[in-house]
């Protein structure tokens, strides 16, 4: 292997760090609008707002990534300044003052969501486009992106559920102050022992190179499609803590199903990087989208008046949703090695930061969506009884909706699109980094993909 233990260690830590950050942000924004007296329809464009920039930033980043060469390296110094903005935008937004108008309070999120989403760019397009410096070697990088997506989640979880059980208690500034001193720690020592060691040389392409190279790389393009299809609807991770507030009254509740989301599937998770060593990750992938789909939809059925059927259905739902959150991001890498083979052209910073986009303008947008569509099927957390907090019937039965089965309409369209249309695989992907590193050439490339593709 061309990476050493601590360093692989390094790079899975700092998974664990980013995510606490990014669960406080993607998954309890919408709950903390609510819980400041936000209506659902006005927190939807609170959170939108801010990914008309985020959108263009997240291009323009990937572009200064691909052109600047800074000291220290093409991803690590990106690394070490985000490593002190982030922190500092989160704690931010969570120290909204409580006594400002609604709107000073949208103008405060809005502010600082949109610092927040630069700082996050700032690490998450250099950390995934990293492994592809770190080593050259595909399967060595799938298994260390694959672990990374293990702990990643990990940190996801312990984010999700110390949040969730913390917040009442403990109050927003309190709690988003002390998950980023963790973070921070948990994101430190790839700073210190990350190397960026087989980066491939080429020159720094123009902006038409980019549009092209780009607009060739269909591969990236149908996978992100798909995977924007996916995000767009997991409401899940969205929802649950407010279906625990307002329907089941029991904000413990909410802890131990989203333990129940989560914890089982990461006993799973963990062999996924064995599971992709022997299957093509392409499979596993639709698999994991398959499971959550068919699980989602025996939730909605089987209801929640029992909370061990809605815990076991649960606990099946996390199997798919924890599965392909480890697996998508190991498919990017891919598409560089594609877009290199095809247009000579190799640009990690955009390629990886197209992926940050989409993770989070759909992250976002399914916020939005989601606080929509609780509306349109009725729920208004403004309603909930004085005593006991719960909404009436209406709400309820409309916020089950968008927790279960609105959760499995993107899956279903991204399944038949990959199916039908993304055909790179690790086989294929394997000799084209061979051939972008020059080590066999273009011609005999050509020909053993075309073998393999004659062997089915």
């Amino acid at each position: 292997m061309q990476t050493s233990k601590r360093e692989r260690i390094s790079y899975y830590l700092y998974f664990f760090g980013q995510n606490m950050f990014y669960m406080i942000i993607a998954s309890y924004i919408s709950l903390f609008l609510l819980n400041h007296g936000i209506s659902e329809k006005v927190a939807a464009s609170v959170i939108i707002a801010p990914q008309i920039w985020d959108v263009i930033n997240d291009i323009i980043f990937g572009r200064i990534v691909d052109k600047c060469h800074l000291r220290g390296g093409k991803f690590m110094p990106w690394l070490k300044i985000s490593w002190f903005l982030i922190p500092l935008t989160t704690v931010f937004i969570f120290c909204m003052p409580q006594g400002l108008s609604i709107s000073a309070k949208c103008a405060w999120v809005i502010i600082g969501y949109c610092l927040w989403s630069v700082a996050y760019t700032m690490c998450d397009t250099p950390i995934f486009a990293l492994s592809t410096a770190m080593t050259d070697k595909v399967d060595e990088r799938n298994s260390i992106l694959s672990i990374g997506r293990v702990t990643g989640t990990s940190g996801a979880v312990v984010a999700t559920l110390a949040i969730e059980s913390l917040y009442i208690g403990m109050g927003w500034k309190l709690l988003s102050i002390s998950l980023s001193i963790v973070s921070m720690a948990m994101m430190l020592p790839i700073l210190i022992f990350g190397k960026e060691r087989s980066q491939v040389q080429t020159k720094s392409p123009t902006a038409k190179e980019m549009l092209r190279a780009l607009s060739e790389n269909k591969y990236l393009i149908i996978f992100y499609i798909a995977f924007f299809l996916v995000g767009l609807t997991n409401t899940v991770q969205t929802v649950i803590p407010t279906f625990a507030q307002y329907v089941l009254g029991d904000t413990e509740k909410g802890t131990l199903l989203l333990a129940m989301a989560i914890i089982p599937a990461i006993v799973v998770a963990a062999f996924i990087p064995v599971l992709s060593k022997k299957i093509d990750k392409f499979w596993l992938y639709i698999a994991c989208l398959a499971i959550f789909v068919f699980s989602s939809v025996i939730q909605f059925f089987m209801g929640y008046g029992s909370f061990v059927a809605l815990s076991i259905t649960m606990a099946l739902r996390g199997v798919g949703l924890v599965g392909y959150n480890v697996l998508v991001y190991m498919f990017t890498p891919d598409c560089v090695e594609y877009g290199q083979y095809v247009t000579g052209v190799r640009q990690e910073g955009i390629t990886f930061s197209i992926q940050t986009c989409v993770t989070k303008l759909s992250a976002a947008l399914m916020s939005s969506i989601s606080l929509l569509l609780l509306a349109l099927f009725g729920f208004k957390a403004i309603n909930a009884d004085a005593v006991t907090g719960i909404v009436d019937e209406t709400g309820a039965y409309g916020c089950w909706n968008v927790l279960t089965w609105i959760s499995a309409i993107g899956p279903v369209f991204a399944i038949i699109i990959l199916v039908l249309g993304y055909k790179l695989r690790d086989n294929s992907v394997s000799l084209m980094a061979l051939c972008n590193n020059g080590e066999i050439t273009r011609q005999e490339c050509d020909l053993r993909i075309s073998e393999l593709s004659r062997k089915g």
